[in-house]
């Protein structure tokens, strides 16, 4: 299992997408890397930013409209005790330039300008051929752009309720948001050396669920995004001799 802490690591004073929390990822020796969701102010400047905040701040939207980044620093997104500022996708790839932790990135419709965000994504990225790049998923367009586009990203797709038909699609890898998937389909998956993450192991009784669910092979070979890998950590080292 591997595991993947979901905006960083997140501590009394580093709150996540926060450039400490993604900075902590380095330094845990358990993590195996970090997501993180890219978004596009309207200055064409790429930000990490929590997705369910982004909805909050974008009225749904999940793009921004009218924010510039310089509007945006005006914003503190750490504590009372820890300022913190958003943090962009180039500083983001400096701290990782001489890591070989993975660094998935969520990209996302982006409104009109979904075109331009995906093709800057993949020009910026390409600066940093060293770094264990995934870039994910739902959003048609935009993953038929990364499929076409010469990088050296693995691919995903995000599979939830509304596209399970997808996983029948060869992508590097799939991160399965529905426990409806088939089984059998995962290990194929798997066996033919598809990548398999998930974000429904968010608590230690969801991942006894998932135990159940796909059984002990899938299990110890699944990437964990978790927003408190810790947690999940312990609990695996825990079962893991019963199981």
């Amino acid at each position: 299992m591997k595991f993947i802490a979901d905006g960083g690591i997140v501590t009394k004073n580093t709150l996540t997408y926060t450039k400490g929390a993604i900075s902590l990822t380095l330094s845990t020796s358990y993590i195996d890397g970090v997501s993180l969701d890219v978004a596009y102010t309207i200055d064409d400047v790429f930000i990490m930013y929590d997705r369910d905040s982004l909805l909050l701040t974008t009225q749904g939207k999940g793009y921004f409209q009218t924010s510039t980044y310089n509007d945006l620093l005006h914003y503190n997104i750490g504590t009372k005790v820890l300022n913190a500022r958003v943090v962009t996708l180039k500083e983001t790839l400096e701290v990782y330039k001489n890591s070989d932790k993975l660094l998935i990135l969520g990209l996302s419709y982006q409104g009109e300008k979904t075109e331009q965000y995906t093709y800057q994504i993949l020009e910026l990225i390409s600066e940093y051929p060293n770094i264990n790049i995934y870039l994910k998923s739902s959003d048609k367009q935009i993953l038929n752009i990364l499929k076409i586009t010469p990088n050296k990203a693995r691919i995903g797709i995000i599979i939830n309720e509304d596209n399970r038909e997808e996983m029948n699609n060869d992508y590097d890898f799939y991160v399965i948001n529905d426990y409806c998937i088939n089984k059998d389909l995962i290990l194929k998956k798997m066996n033919a050396n598809k990548d398999i993450m998930t974000e429904l192991i968010q608590y230690p009784n969801d991942l006894i669920n998932a135990y159940y669910t796909y059984g002990k092979y899938i299990l110890y070979r699944l990437f964990v995004i978790a927003k408190e890998p810790n947690a999940i950590y312990n609990t695996f080292k825990e079962i893991q001799p019963r199981i």
